[in-house]
């Protein structure tokens, strides 16, 4: 009796021991992969005492453009320093970052680099015996100090968000948020001697969440693709508003008003930029009571149509009907499929998830197929999907850093390029360039025209107020389709209007001033 209950101790002691060792194996591969995941976050948070220590200690290196232009060192007093040129720093604020912890720059990203942490024992030993401060390493960036400074003076006074990049490599090539502030006066933004606009620390390009308006028929149009069959060989009726009952926000295909009645009130609107908002004068119809509707932009109607048409003079009728058509849950799948609400954990930047939101009624299902509804994107995400159909449906990861050099200028670290994942079949990206080549050649996005090169892009026009009492935001997004110069771009000019007059225009003047560079 006693040898059996030894045995049933022994058995129950051995079971505890390998339920241990498995929970310590489990929670060793979990440790190892939540710091590999997550330790450059960690790493380049301002909470982090190791960084806060290291500046004390050790000068940080030097941050340049793709090209070697110094944009940040650190001087022989031991301040840290940025670019002579003003409008150059202004410009890349929010790329170089602070060294405060007041922003996501290249500062705070890439302060391992920095600061040293990533030296070798023969390196520290060097500097050691050496009579020089010891300094840390130099971090080269993929942007164009050149390319942003030109992007930040197309964008004049409006607030909004500019990106490009290389479609094939993932490399950012220029990035400019407004508003902006200046690395310079850091220590003066934050005693208060000088003013900071406001949510000028935030880095519009990666951190903006916007209504993405007309640039979300790209999504609506993959989805049609994908669940539609026949759709491209399908023709369309745009014949005038879809109208809607206010209350329960059910289709009335049968129902027919003057939509005219409905535009009153919004082109009788006074814009003012230098207003918050603007006086609505125009008086509310009575049909307006009962119902709701969705209208093409000016209520210009194309009559029969067939996809393409629809989607190069960004025919609202259609999409709308086709949103409704394929449903909520369709809507959603395409948009998860494309990244839309992925939590991105790039090493190089911090970029927020863009985010879908299914409508419940047939007028919130027509609203976001025109990205309208609830749906956000940030400019970042919406230049990697026009990246990724630019790329045969391949995204990459957007890159910032380039080489990792010494002291010495010896290579220590080249960044490559890394897929972030096939987002659609190389024969939908095929049908998406042609249907934005359309969009370029005869549609909407006329003026981000090139000559000599053909450009596939999307304008997009979002409404940020319920009852039009300020602009739209403009947006555009587009390619060119050349393997020599492999570019995507994406524009938002917040209340600049419609995005074929304002971001457009802007879009094609950087493209051409990126080949003109050799990208």
């Amino acid at each position: 009796m006693k040898k059996e209950r030894k045995d049933s101790t022994r058995n129950h002691i051995k079971a505890m021991l390998a339920l241990f060792c498995v929970m310590f194996i489990v929670l060793s591969v979990y440790l190892g992969y939540i710091v590999n995941v997550y330790g450059n976050r960690w790493f380049s948070s301002p909470y982090n005492t190791r960084v806060a220590n290291r500046k004390g200690t050790i000068a940080a290196g030097m941050l340049l453009d793709r090209n070697g232009v110094r944009l940040a060192y650190t001087s022989s007093d031991g301040k840290r320093k940025y670019v002579d040129v003003k409008s150059l720093r202004r410009s890349m604020s929010h790329v170089i970052g602070d060294t405060y912890g007041q922003t996501f720059g290249a500062e705070s990203m890439f302060a391992k680099y920095l600061l040293g942490f990533d030296s070798r024992l023969s390196d520290e030993f060097e500097q050691l015996i050496g009579t020089q401060q010891k300094v840390g390493s130099s971090v080269l960036l993929t942007v164009d100090s050149e390319l942003c400074e030109y992007a930040y003076g197309l964008m004049d006074d409006y607030w909004g968000a500019v990106v490009l990049m290389n479609y094939k490599t993932g490399e950012i090539l220029a990035s400019v948020s407004q508003p902006t502030f200046d690395p310079k006066y850091m220590e003066d933004y934050l005693n208060g001697e000088k003013e900071l606009a406001a949510s000028a620390m935030v880095n519009r390009v990666t951190m903006g969440r916007y209504t993405p308006g007309s640039t979300f028929k790209i999504v609506t149009m993959i989805a049609a693709l994908r669940y539609l069959p026949g759709i491209e060989n399908r023709t369309f009726n745009c014949d005038g508003a879809l109208v809607f009952d206010k209350k329960t926000g059910k289709y009335l295909p049968n129902i027919h008003v003057d939509d005219e009645e409905f535009a009153a009130a919004s082109e009788n609107i006074k814009y003012d930029r230098e207003q918050e908002g603007a006086e609505d004068v125009g008086a509310e119809p009575a049909a307006s009571e009962l119902y709701s509707i969705v209208r093409d932009s000016h209520s210009e109607y194309h009559g029969e149509i067939d996809i393409y048409t629809a989607f190069a003079k960004s025919c609202n009728n259609t999409f709308a009907k086709l949103a409704m058509e394929l449903g909520p849950a369709r809507l959603a799948t395409v948009a998860k499929d494309l990244g839309i609400g992925d939590e991105f954990l790039f090493n190089d930047m911090l970029l927020y998830s863009s985010s879908f939101e299914k409508g419940s009624t047939d007028l919130e299902v027509a609203w976001s197929g025109i990205g309208q509804y609830k749906d956000l994107m940030t400019p970042m995400q919406t230049c990697m999907l026009t990246a990724a159909i630019a790329n045969g449906g391949v995204m990459m990861e957007p890159r910032l850093l380039s080489r990792v050099a010494d002291g010495n200028n010896r290579v220590k670290l080249t960044a490559g390029s890394r897929v972030y994942k096939t987002v659609l079949p190389a024969a939908e990206s095929e049908i998406m360039q042609n249907a934005m080549f359309g969009t370029v050649n005869n549609g909407t996005g006329r003026k981000a025209a090139l000559d000599n090169y053909q450009v596939g892009g999307k304008t997009g026009s979002a409404e940020v107020s319920s009852n039009k009492s300020v602009k739209t935001h403009s947006w555009f997004t587009g390619f060119v389709a050349d393997d020599e110069h492999p570019l995507a771009v994406t524009v938002i000019l917040e209340q600049a209007g419609g995005g074929a007059s304002a971001a457009a225009p802007l879009a094609g003047q950087l493209l051409k001033k990126a080949i003109k560079l050799g990208y």
